[in-house]
C-alpha cells in the first residue's frame, strides 16, 4: 500500500489544492476584492462548513495569473471540497473574474488537484498559532521527469523530513494540475520557527537534503529566478512571507 493509500485511510480529513485562473483584464480587480483578509466571522463559517486553514494564494505568468487555494477538508471528497469554496460568499465575490481549468466540473470555479506529496506535521504545533507563517510556492515539472519526480515523493527520504522539523518547516503538501503540455507544482508549506531565513540555510547546508536536491531539482522548471526552483506565490489570506525552498 502506498503512502498516500496510508494517509487516506488513517486521517479523517483531506488536504486539498484547488486551481483557477483571473480572466485576462481581471487582475486588478482580484487584487482589489482580496485587499481585506477573511474576516474572523469568514473564518468561523468557514470552521463550520469543514474547511479549515483556508488559505489563497496567486502568482502573475506570462500566460496570466494563477489562483491556489489550499484548505483542510472534514470529508473525503475533494469535489465536495471544491463546491463549498465555489459557494462561499468570500470566494463568490471573485466567481466572475475566473476562468476556470478545463476539467473544472460545470459551473465550478475550482478544480482540485491531484495530491502527490506530503511532509508533516513534523513538529509540534507553536502555543500561539498567529506565529505561523503559511504560503504558498509554485514551479513547473519537466513531463519528461514526472515518474521520477512522483516516485521520489513516494519515498520522502527520513533525513529530509527530519532536517525540515529542525528548520521549523511543519509542512509540504505539494499537488500536481497540467495546462495543456505543461505541468505546474503547488505548494502549502508552514513555517513556526522565528528566523526563517537561518532555518532555510541550515536546511540547504545539510548533507542529505542536498543529496535530495540533486535528484528533485534537475526535474522542475522554474518560473522565476528565486532560488531553489520554487516561486513563493502572494498570499490574499494574509500577510505575505517570503521564503525559498527546494523541495
Amino acid at each position: 500500500m502506498s503512502p498516500y493509500e496510508n494517509r487516506l485511510l488513517t486521517e479523517g480529513f483531506r488536504r486539498v489544492g484547488l486551481v483557477s485562473r483571473v480572466k485576462p483584464g481581471h487582475e486588478s480587480t482580484v487584487a482589489d476584492l482580496t485587499e481585506v483578509p477573511p474576516s474572523a466571522e469568514t473564518r468561523l463559517h468557514w470552521d463550520a462548513e469543514g474547511m479549515a486553514n483556508v488559505s489563497l494564494n496567486s502568482v502573475q505568468t506570462t500566460d496570466g495569473t494563477v489562483l491556489f487555494t489550499y484548505l483542510e477538508f472534514a470529508g473525503t471528497d475533494d469535489r465536495i471540497a471544491a463546491g463549498k469554496v465555489n459557494r462561499d460568499p468570500w470566494f463568490q465575490i471573485l466567481s466572475d473574474h475566473l476562468e476556470p481549468h478545463p476539467r473544472a466540473e460545470n459551473g465550478c470555479d475550482w478544480l482540485p488537484m491531484e495530491t502527490i506529496n506530503i511532509i508533516g506535521p513534523t513538529c509540534p504545533s507553536p502555543r500561539d498559532d498567529t506565529t505561523v507563517q503559511r504560503m504558498g510556492m509554485v514551479t513547473q515539472l519537466d513531463p519528461a521527469a514526472e515518474l521520477s519526480y512522483r516516485t521520489l515523493h513516494q519515498t520522502n527520504w527520513p533525513g529530509v523530513v527530519d532536517q525540515m522539523a529542525r528548520s521549523n518547516r511543519r509542512y509540504w503538501v505539494t499537488f500536481l494540475i497540467e495546462f495543456g503540455e505543461e505541468l505546474w507544482l503547488f505548494t502549502y508549506t508552514e513555517y513556526v520557527g522565528t528566523d526563517i531565513a537561518a532555518d532555510d540555510a541550515a536546511m540547504g547546508e545539510d548533507p542529505v537534503t542536498q543529496r535530495w536536491w540533486k535528484h528533485t531539482q534537475p526535474c522542475l522548471k522554474p518560473i522565476t529566478d528565486q532560488p531553489g526552483g520554487w516561486t513563493t506565490m502572494q498570499s490574499l489570506t494574509e500577510t505575505a512571507v517570503t521564503a525559498d525552498s527546494s523541495s
